[in-house]
């Protein structure tokens, strides 16, 4: 069975600062892992629909391109 990796803005958590922590979705068969970023983002910097960053977002680039996101998970 292949796993879907994907990073979400993790909304049910707010932060002390108003953002909201970045994780990485893990999903393989029903079952689904979450691990923290450590990276937030503030809610007017997310598209919900699209589960990525907006382009005004600063660190954009990062969280957008696919080799990016796969030296943060450390593959």
């Amino acid at each position: 069975m292949d796993a879907t990796v994907s990073i979400v803005c993790f909304k049910s958590k707010k932060l002390s600062n108003g953002e909201y922590p970045l994780m990485i979705r893990i999903t393989q068969g029903k079952e689904r892992a979450y691990k923290s970023l450590g990276l937030s983002v503030l809610d007017s910097l997310w598209n919900y629909n699209k589960e990525e960053p907006k382009r005004s977002h600063p660190n954009y680039c990062l969280l957008y391109t696919s080799d990016a996101a796969d030296d943060l998970i450390g593959v």
